[in-house]
This record gives C-alpha cells, sequence and structure tokens, in this order.
C-alpha cells in the first residue's frame, strides 16, 4: 500500500511540473473533449474500446511520463519546426520523424485504410494516446519553432510584473494568463465552440501537409501579439481578446481536426499526407 502511494504522489507530481511547463492539462484535455464530441457514434465506440476510457483521460499522458526511463527518448518530440520559408512545416527534414507531427503520420501508416483491425489492441490504444496528445500539441501557438538563423527575432523572452517571462511558457499556459485557468472542458465546449460547419469542414480538409502551414500561421500569429519585452501584466483588453482568441482558434481547430483523423482511421479510410 504505501509503494502504490509512493508512486501516486510521485505521478501527480509529475503532472503538476507539466502544467506550468506544457501547454498543460487544461489545453490538452480541452481539445480531447471538443474531439470527443465530434465522433461520429462508431468512431466514439472504438475509440473507447480501445482505450478503455475517454479521449481526454489521455490528453497529457504523454507530458506526465516523457521522462520515465522508458519515455525518455520522446522529451523533445512534442513541437515541430517551420521550414526556412517561414510558411511550410517541416516535413521531411531528417528530425522529422522524432518531431510531434511524425507521430500523426506514423499512425495514419499503420492505423490508416483499416489496418487498425490487423494490430494488438495495445499497440492501436498507444497510438491513440499519442495521437490524442501529439494533436493538440501541433497546433500550440509556440509549439511551432522557427530556424534560428532566418528568425533570429523570434528568440526573445516576455514580462510579468517586471519579472521575466518565457514566451514559450507564457503560450503553454494561455488559458491561465487569460483568467481560464480553472474552466472545465464542458465549460470551453458551450461557451467557445460556435464552430460553423463551413469553418469545420474548412479546418479538417486538404493534407496533413496543408495543415502544417496552418500551423506555421499559428506560431507567427502568437509573436505578432505578445512582442519582444511585452509585459503580460499589462496588456490592454484588446491585446487580451486577440491573445484568447488565437488560443481558442488553436484548441478548436486541433480538437476538429482529431475527431476528423478517429472519424477518418474507423470508418477504414485515410488521410493523405503531401501535396505532391
Amino acid at each position: 500500500m504505501k509503494k502504490v502511494l509512493i508512486i501516486t504522489i510521485a505521478f501527480v507530481s509529475t503532472l503538476g511540473v507539466y502544467n506550468a511547463k506544457a501547454w498543460g492539462n487544461q489545453a490538452h484535455g480541452t481539445t480531447a473533449y471538443i474531439a470527443e464530441q465530434h465522433l461520429t457514434p462508431e468512431a466514439k465506440k472504438k475509440a473507447h474500446y480501445y482505450l478503455k476510457h475517454t479521449l481526454p483521460y489521455y490528453a497529457s499522458w504523454m507530458d506526465a511520463w516523457k521522462f520515465s526511463t522508458k519515455f525518455r527518448r520522446v522529451n523533445s518530440w512534442h513541437t515541430g519546426m517551420a521550414m526556412e520559408d517561414g510558411v511550410n512545416y517541416n516535413m521531411k527534414s531528417s528530425k522529422f520523424p522524432g518531431r510531434v507531427m511524425g507521430h500523426l503520420v506514423k499512425a495514419l501508416a499503420e492505423l490508416g485504410d483499416g489496418k487498425y483491425k490487423n494490430l494488438p489492441d495495445s499497440v492501436v490504444r498507444q497510438r491513440l494516446i499519442n495521437m490524442i496528445h501529439y494533436v493538440g500539441d501541433m497546433h500550440c501557438p509556440c509549439h511551432i519553432n522557427f530556424p534560428k538563423e532566418i528568425f533570429p527575432h523570434y528568440r526573445y523572452s516576455l514580462a510579468n510584473k517586471g519579472k521575466k517571462l518565457a514566451f514559450h511558457r507564457y503560450w503553454d499556459g494561455s488559458l491561465t494568463w487569460q483568467g481560464r485557468g480553472k474552466w472545465t472542458y464542458e465549460k470551453f465546449a458551450t461557451l467557445v465552440d460556435k464552430v460553423s460547419p463551413e469553418q469545420a469542414a474548412a479546418w479538417q480538409s486538404g493534407t496533413v501537409e496543408d495543415w502544417g502551414r496552418d500551423i506555421v500561421k499559428l506560431g507567427h500569429r502568437a509573436h505578432e501579439i505578445t512582442t519582444e519585452g511585452m509585459d503580460v501584466s499589462k496588456m490592454t483588453k484588446e491585446q487580451k481578446a486577440v491573445s484568447t482568441a488565437l488560443t481558442n482558434e488553436a484548441i478548436l481547430m486541433g480538437g476538429y481536426r482529431l475527431a476528423y483523423v478517429l472519424n477518418t482511421i474507423f470508418s477504414d479510410g485515410n488521410i493523405k499526407i503531401y501535396n505532391e
């Protein structure tokens, strides 16, 4: 019993660390919850069968365990890279298989076109857990890295009440900075998920490469909103509104795309990766 208690405390402590330094349980959980609301009945039934739980339950699983011995090598795989043109997502570099979008591509290759039916349940489960987390990470505004040689002006910090604040930390915890740190997934969905069928279709259309361009745009917009040295404690109402709108878009876009991926996989379809 004592051993179980120690393990539980360690696990909860780990989650606490990632609340402060990662897209966070709330943003990840909300993304997964939004996705779950837009699953087809068939996709939801199959996802729950493999996961033995809901999507939000596993939304932050990869953050909670990435420092464990088994998953330590994925510690730096939660972000993506932009191409030197600052427009396209880096889809084919040598680092690509070890970056966040690589997990989505791998999952589509292994599960799409009905292939999931030929895999052990445990393998499908782990692929789903990876996707639930990494599709959220993909759309976090600060999880797209720009080549430092081309975008050196993007390497800066913000401030909070005069003290240095990492750009990454602001956007990873943007729901908290925007005063919504205690919102439930259901509250976010009720108040924010007002996406029209046309907008949902636009987000879900195209190739994964097209999605990457959208994600690069999210990164640029985050830098336009929170400029070098900006003190976030002094943001105007207008600046806060723009920041909030970007966070909303990132979470909703990720949620709708995750739903589309799962709906496609569990209808024995697949999603095209490249435009060529």
